[in-house]
């Protein structure tokens, strides 16, 4: 698909987001054990019992917003963001990059506003929605987050909208944080000081007109949220500091190998999701409660391994003027070919891999040991292969 047929589509979805919002959060108890498994259903429940945990309603009347030390609770769907989720793993690398600069401006421009619906909703502001709200989830859910703060800190005057924008933002830490990395948290809470200063430069603007009204009443909408988003990012990241330390014998070495992939990853230029994989497979080894969603763990490890190899052969091929085939085998055999491992280590790759993908199709699951190993196999591997990329001068992006 070409880049402006996916704006095109893009803008059909958001345009009807904005008229007639459809995403939103909420409760979910019913099936909650075939998503997270029995043992820690019953963890969710028993704690959720101990702490008389309000409703969606109760909780949204607060701020800063008490985050949700289970995100497993909450659901969050809508039919435009699975329509813009689907129509943007449709496209290629190239013009995904293309789609998400275009609703990145969108961003910076202030966004648009349509009158609410006559149905009470969430969230609404001065009587106004947007489609806003739905470009801060599919950007966090995918993995972008630097590029939302970034575009964030380019809004020139408050709006609505934008106001709308920070209001998802908080609902999103609050309720579903573990979309969100530690280090993206830690982002979060320190990267949006242009966006205050913005605001407050119009909070005592004057008010002789409804544009400026409205724009001093955004403002300081906009300050509250950036001020919730903040103390929500803090509960969040000692979320994941006290779940770590709850973890039976952690590893610290791999933890600290794993945030190094991750570096690389960032610093190297590969798309975000690739990040993104990787985090989800870490996430499903440490709440997986049965073999079957350890299983789960072993796809995503897998996926990980093929992109890594299939981009980073891209990218290598693309510097020197060549093609290669789109698939693991080539990638791999071409990567080998042009020096950036020798001969062993990608006979060593080719049997992880196959070794992943006969485990993970395993009619009985996986076993926590087959995947604490492979986990750890994955990502001592990362470190060496993007090192070896680093020392090549490789540049994905």
């Amino acid at each position: 698909m070409q880049l402006q047929k996916a704006i095109e589509d893009a803008l059909q979805i958001l345009h009807e987001e904005r008229l007639r919002p459809t995403i939103g959060y909420e409760d979910n108890y019913d099936d909650l054990m075939e998503r997270v498994g029995q043992d820690r259903a019953n963890a969710i429940l028993a704690a959720l019992r101990r702490i008389m945990r309000p409703n969606l309603t109760t909780l949204r009347k607060q701020r800063p917003r008490d985050v949700v030390e289970f995100p497993e609770t909450y659901v969050f769907g809508g039919t435009n963001y699975r329509l813009l989720m689907t129509l943007f793993e449709r496209l290629s690398l190239e013009v995904r990059d293309g789609l998400l600069k275009y609703l990145m401006k969108l961003v910076e421009v202030g966004g648009q506003c349509s009158p609410a619906p006559g149905l009470a909703r969430f969230p609404a502001f001065l009587g106004r929605v947007s489609d806003l709200p739905l470009i801060a989830e599919f950007s966090i859910r995918t993995g972008y987050v630097q590029k939302l703060v970034d575009a964030l800190n380019k809004v020139k005057a408050p709006t609505p909208a934008i106001a709308l924008m920070m209001t998802e933002i908080e609902e999103l830490i609050a309720i579903n944080f573990h979309f969100l990395s530690d280090a993206d948290l830690l982002m979060l809470g320190r990267s949006l000081d242009p966006l205050r200063q913005m605001a407050e430069s119009h909070e005592g603007g004057d008010r002789r007109t409804a544009k400026q009204t409205l724009n001093t009443r955004s403002a300081r909408e906009i300050g509250f949220s950036i001020q919730g988003i903040q103390a929500e990012c803090r509960q969040a990241r000692y979320f994941y500091l006290k779940g770590m330390l709850q973890q039976e014998k952690p590893n610290l070495e791999s933890e600290s190998d794993r945030k190094q992939v991750i570096d690389f990853l960032d610093t190297l230029g590969f798309d975000p999701l690739l990040k993104r994989t990787l985090e989800q497979a870490e996430k499903e080894y440490r709440d997986a409660a049965n073999p079957f969603e350890l299983k789960n763990c072993l796809g995503h490890l897998r996926g990980f391994l093929e992109h890594l190899h299939r981009r980073s052969a891209k990218a290598v091929a693309a510097a020197k003027g060549e093609t290669v085939k789109d698939a693991w085998g080539d990638a791999t055999s071409y990567l080998h070919a042009q020096g950036i491992f020798a001969k062993k280590q990608e006979e060593f790759v080719t049997a992880l891999y196959a070794l992943i993908s006969d485990t993970g199709v395993h009619p009985l699951g996986a076993d926590r040991e087959y995947a604490r190993l492979l986990r750890n196999v994955v990502i001592e591997y990362g470190v060496m292969f993007l090192s070896a990329l680093d020392r090549n001068g490789v540049k994905v992006a």
